[in-house]
């Protein structure tokens, strides 16, 4: 509270802030049972009215969202009712929903609150320093929807982090005028358009599934990748011309995807559930009822007025949300700083080997150190290298008169360096 204080929230923002946040926790005690015709119902707890109260939502309007969702049919809103099983995705789309919109709406106002009148007369030209944390690839025992958008993010991070390691280092030798002999290394496109290519890759094959008729499960996805994908390099799936090796390590449920940095087995279940938005615009509607004025921001009525459309699936908001962290990472400089976990007790002293050499192999490090070996790890401007060694000569010792250029030149020539050993740039 004291922080909320100190950015300049008001008291009343302070408030409205704290109550949605305990409305998301009053979501997750409400729960639902089912009439004889299978129909969802709200029961009657605390929880319920509680949510109601603090977001200053008409609480029958509150349960019949959360109980129903309304699609446009061809011009026409057509209302049904959904099973309990149902409304509890519903609840917990809503909760999510909330959420994120909240921890976005706090983002933008500790920003708003930050901006000082000189900054404000800047903005057109502001200097903008960025920080992408990222651990790297995820590797579980049982990999899962999650690990898949998080590795595949970690596939499109890799792809821009060799493109400009290798592009920088050839700019700087262009432009030094040294040459510069090409670097062979894995192209991983080959995986990143596995994932995301448009009606044939992972993500597609996926929306279709959450987006057709009739009975679509988890397993119905895992055939229609098996047999789209059976000829992919990168993809493996168990089946009866698989090998045995392959029938003993991929189960029934899963798929292998050959990443950049190694094999990662996924288990498809929950993969069509986790990927579906199940905030229908019932709850949106409800939403923007509320008498919280932050609350009507989050879920303005144009929203669920307008948007005639299914709401994108998650990992489709996913990929565009990361093809756009890709335009803004191409458009700036980036510098890289590569942290290595030594051990997984957290503790001091101990360093484990094999811990280690999986993250240098998952953090593309041995890429990296070929493009670096490659060329000249050491580089100096000929004015500051002639400062700081011209004592090892008598000829530049203690004055060099002439160019810094040929001052170097000289000294290296009387240390005797081999040819192979360094070269003049142009600067």
């Amino acid at each position: 509270m004291q922080a909320l204080k100190t950015i300049g929230l008001p008291d009343d923002e302070q408030t409205e802030l704290i109550e949605i946040v305990a409305s998301v926790l009053q979501l997750g005690n409400v729960t639902f049972g089912e009439d004889e015709l299978g129909k969802a119902l709200v029961y009657e707890n605390e929880a319920i009215h509680s949510v109601a109260k603090i977001l200053g939502v008409d609480i029958e309007k509150l349960k019949h969202s959360l109980t129903h969702r309304t699609i446009d049919a061809r011009g026409d809103m057509v209302t049904s009712p959904l099973d309990r099983e149902m409304s509890f995705y519903a609840r917990d789309a809503l909760a999510k929903a909330v959420y994120t919109r909240l921890f976005d709406w706090l983002v933008s106002r500790i920003n708003q609150s930050l901006q000082t009148p000189s900054s404000l007369s800047r903005a057109q030209n502001n200097h903008v320093l960025g920080i992408l944390d990222i651990y790297g690839f995820e590797v579980f025992q049982t990999n899962n929807f999650e690990q898949l958008c998080i590795n595949f993010c970690n596939e499109k991070l890799q792809q821009l982090f060799i493109e400009l390691t290798l592009k920088q280092e050839q700019e700087e030798y262009l432009k030094e005028g040294i040459e510069w002999e090409p670097v062979s290394y894995f192209n991983n496109k080959v995986i990143c358009d596995l994932i995301e290519e448009k009606h044939i890759g992972i993500i597609a094959l996926m929306d279709e599934e959450c987006l057709r008729p009739g009975d679509a499960t988890d397993l119905t996805l895992l055939e229609k990748m098996n047999e789209r994908l059976a000829s992919h390099p990168h993809y493996i799936f168990s089946s009866s011309r698989a090998s045995l090796m392959i029938r003993k390590s991929v189960g029934g449920n899963e798929f292998q995807l050959r990443h950049y940095a190694g094999d990662v087995k996924y288990n498809v279940d929950g993969f069509l559930d986790k990927n579906n938005d199940l905030l229908f615009r019932n709850l949106k509607e409800a939403m923007s009822t509320s008498e919280n004025s932050i609350m009507k921001r989050l879920f303005p009525s144009s929203e669920y007025l307008n948007s005639k459309k299914r709401p994108e699936t998650a990992i489709t908001q996913f990929k565009n949300s990361l093809n756009n962290l890709m335009e803004i990472l191409v458009s700036k400089e980036p510098s890289y700083i590569r942290c290595v976990k030594p051990n997984d007790i957290q503790g001091p002293n101990s360093f484990d080997r094999e811990i280690i050499r999986h993250q240098v192999k998952y953090l593309g490090l041995m890429e990296n150190l070929r493009v670096r070996r490659a060329g000249f790890a050491y580089r100096r401007d000929y004015e500051a290298f002639l400062q700081r060694y011209k004592c090892l000569s008598k000829e530049t010792w203690p004055h060099w008169n002439g160019a810094a250029k040929d001052g170097v030149q000289a000294l290296v020539k009387s240390l005797k360096y081999g040819p192979e050993d360094y070269r003049m740039g142009n600067t």
